[in-house]
């Protein structure tokens, strides 16, 4: 099971393999290759979330 925290200024995407994000609001999974972005519209639940509201994948040099 994948661990989820939630976003920061300190997030890293990986290179070649990106990062799986999850909906705050409707918990489905989404794959990103960058984080450059202030808003995402996730597809599932059609809502526009700002970046610091999403989680994503627990890497092993988080803080949390």
């Amino acid at each position: 099971m994948i661990e989820f925290v939630p976003v920061t200024r300190y997030s890293r995407c990986k290179r070649y393999s990106g990062a799986t994000i999850k909906c705050p609001r409707c918990h489905e999974l989404h794959q990103i290759y960058h984080l450059s972005w202030s808003f995402l519209y996730c597809q599932h639940c059609q809502n526009t979330i700002e970046k610091f509201d999403w989680l994503i994948e627990k890497g092993k040099h988080s803080k949390l």
